[in-house]
C-alpha cells in the first residue's frame, strides 16, 4: 500500500508541475471540472429529494445543476462559458470583499479602542484595485488560478508521500 500511495504523491507532483508549466491551460480546464461538479451535485441532490421526499427549491436548483452541467460539457464552448464566468466572478468578489473591509475600517475608526483601524482600509483599497485590474486584465486571474491549482497538486502529492512512508513504520 505504501509503494501505491507513493506511486499516487508522484504522480500528482508530476501533473502539479505540469500545470505550473502551463497555468492557462490548467485554468482553461477548471470549466470541465466545474462543470462535472454541477452534473454530481445536481444528481445527488435529485437523489436526496425523491429519498427525503422534499420537492421544494433544493430539487429545482439540482436538476438546474445537473441540467447546466451535461450543457456545458455537451455544448461547444460551454465550459469556456464557465471559465469567463469565474475569471469576472472572481474580480467581482475582490471588488465586494474589498469595499466590505473599506466599510469596516470606518466602523472601526470610531471605536476608542482600536488605533490600527487603517490597516482593513489598505487591503480594503488593495482588493477592490486587484478586482478591477482582474476585470480589466482577464488573464492575470486565470494564470493565478492555474498556478494556485499546480501548487495544491504539488502539495498534496508531497503530503501524500509523507503520510504514506509514516504510516509504513505501522505497518
Amino acid at each position: 500500500m505504501t509503494i501505491l500511495m507513493s506511486i499516487l504523491g508522484i504522480l500528482l507532483i508530476i501533473l502539479g508541475i505540469f500545470c505550473a508549466i502551463t497555468p492557462a491551460a490548467t485554468f482553461m480546464a477548471t470549466g470541465y471540472v466545474i462543470a462535472i461538479i454541477l452534473i454530481v451535485s445536481g444528481i445527488a441532490g435529485i437523489i436526496n429529494a425523491f429519498y427525503f421526499r422534499f420537492y421544494g427549491w433544493n430539487l429545482v436548483v439540482s436538476i438546474l445543476a445537473a441540467v447546466l452541467g451535461v450543457l456545458a460539457i455537451t455544448r461547444p464552448g460551454g465550459t469556456e462559458i464557465i471559465d469567463g464566468l469565474l475569471i469576472y466572478l472572481i474580480g467581482l468578489w475582490f471588488i465586494l470583499r474589498g469595499c466590505v473591509s473599506v466599510y469596516l475600517a470606518f466602523k472601526v475608526r470610531k471605536l476608542p479602542v482600536n488605533s490600527d483601524w487603517w490597516m482593513p482600509l489598505v487591503v480594503g483599497i488593495l482588493g477592490i484595485l486587484i478586482g478591477i485590474y482582474s476585470l480589466v486584465h482577464p488573464m492575470v486571474p486565470s494564470i493565478a488560478i492555474g498556478l494556485l491549482i499546480a501548487l495544491y497538486l504539488i502539495e498534496q502529492g508531497m503530503d501524500i508521500i509523507t503520510v504514506s512512508w509514516i504510516a509504513r513504520r505501522f505497518e
